[in-house]
Formats: structure tokens, C-alpha cells, sequence
């Protein structure tokens, strides 16, 4: 459920810059698809202010993934502008998986260069590397990082940035990298026609990450996780489709234009 979740936070964090410079809260619907079925949604409500930035995210399985491996999330994240830059403040998650809760807080210090974080349950060195505490000096939260990233696409048209990244559970690298540019089709009902920028991701994992798993990430390509950017009515670039390729198949996320 890690990537169900992850996939969500990916779309969801660069969607919530598409307001104008009026708005001061939004909320955005989206829809997970695996093969021909509908196996998740989320729904994120924003509010920004002068110099900080509220993020809400509720995601949950649905249709045939509901009934096998049930889930329900809930993100919430805080970050606030100094000189110029986004910094990150606080970042939570939690989640109830097969009716198992866990929670994450993290809170940054010291000038936002260390972070206080608690986790219930904490960590099971059994089954998950132990994170270091030596790399948690000068990390990001994922939702600040990209918060970062929509800002250089739309100022410079590339998506090109590396991050040092800490959700509370997994400190991992992040590279995202500009792939080019394309035209799509609306495959879907409310979907996205048009001219795209494509931007690649690729995870490096630092910590946190489980010691038995299917996932070789020195294989992984760029390419393997595309963001599709279009322009929207602003001729301002905004995500419009997330494409996730792994080893049981392809998840496509899409933003859902609901009826007004």
C-alpha cells in the first residue's frame, strides 16, 4: 500500500499549486486505475496564506482493491515561505490498513535543519532497514519538495531538482528530471487532451525501506514514474496524468474534472 499511497501524494502535491494569486483555498478529486478497474481515490483540500501553505490529503482503496486490501490515509502537511524559499514545518501521516493504524508526526527544527519525529508503531528493525540519524540533517518532507518543483516548471519549463527526502518512515533521494515534451489523448472520460511536459522520477533509498521486497531500485529508470503536465486556462503548467510502471503492472492517476 506504500505505492498506492506515495502515487497519491505525487499528484496530489503538484496539483495543489494550480490556484491563481486570489485563491486562498481549493480542493481537487482524483481517481487510481490499474488495468480497466478504479482501485483508488483521493481528495485534497489546500489553503494557502502569505507566507504558508496547508495541505490536506484523504486518499482510500476502491472497487476490487477495497475488498481485498483495504485502506484509508490521511496526509497533513504545513509549509512556510522564508526569503524567498518553501521550507518545511510539519508533515503527518496516517493511515488504516487492513484495520492496523500507524501514525507519523515530524516537526522541523533548529532553522529547519533537523527534524523531531515520532512513530506509532515505531519501526520494526525486523522487517524494515534502520534509518540513521546522521541522514536526517537538512531533509525535506515530499509534499515541500514538490512544492519546489511546480515553481521551477512553471518559472523555467524543466523540472530538473535532487532532494534529501524524510516522510518519518523512509529517508530515501529523490531525482526528478525533465524527460520531454509530447501530445496525449483524453483516455478517459473529463481527462486531459493535449500537449504535455513529461517529467521523470526515480527513488534512491536511504532507510526505512523493507528488507524483503520484489523492488530493485538500482534497476529502476527515469521513465518508470512520468508526471504529464498540461497548460491550464492561465497557461500555467499543472499535472494531468501520473504514470507508474512496476513489476505487476501500470497505475495511472488522473485528475477528474467533477460536474459544477
Amino acid at each position: 500500500m506504500n505505492i498506492f499511497f506515495y502515487v497519491l501524494i505525487f499528484l496530489v502535491v503538484f496539483s495543489s499549486l494550480n490556484f491563481s494569486v486570489n485563491a486562498k483555498q481549493e480542493n481537487y478529486y482524483y481517481e487510481v486505475q490499474f488495468g480497466n478497474f478504479i482501485v483508488g481515490k483521493a481528495e485534497v483540500f489546500f489553503r494557502l496564506g502569505s507566507q504558508n501553505l496547508n495541505i490536506n490529503i484523504k486518499s482510500q482503496t476502491a472497487g476490487i482493491l477495497d475488498t481485498l486490501y483495504e485502506y484509508k490515509g490521511e496526509l497533513k502537511s504545513s509549509s512556510i515561505k522564508v526569503t524567498g524559499s518553501w521550507l518545511p514545518n510539519k508533515f503527518s501521516a496516517s493511515g488504516l490498513f487492513n484495520k492496523k493504524k500507524r501514525t507519523t508526526e515530524i516537526t522541523w527544527v533548529n532553522d529547519y535543519k533537523n527534524v523531531s519525529y515520532i512513530n506509532v508503531p515505531i519501526i520494526d528493525l525486523e522487517k524494515y532497514h534502520e534509518i540513521q540519524n546522521s541522514s536526517l540533517i537538512n531533509v525535506i518532507d515530499p509534499i515541500t519538495a514538490f512544492i519546489r518543483v511546480i515553481e521551477k516548471i512553471n518559472k523555467e519549463n524543466v523540472c530538473e531538482k535532487n532532494f534529501k527526502v524524510f516522510d518519518g518512515r523512509r529517508r530515501y533521494n529523490l531525482k526528478i528530471k525533465t524527460i520531454g515534451n509530447n501530445t496525449i489523448d483524453n483516455d478517459r472520460p473529463k481527462s486531459y487532451r493535449g500537449n504535455v511536459l513529461i517529467c521523470g522520477l526515480r527513488v534512491f533509498p536511504i532507510g526505512g525501506h523493507r528488507l524483503k521486497t520484489k523492488w530493485k531500485p538500482s534497476e529502476d529508470k527515469i521513465s518508470d514514474f512520468k508526471v504529464f503536465f498540461g497548460k491550464n486556462s492561465n497557461n500555467d503548467y499543472i499535472p494531468v496524468r501520473v504514470q507508474v510502471e512496476r513489476w505487476f503492472g501500470t497505475i495511472v492517476i488522473r485528475l477528474i474534472q467533477r460536474p459544477i
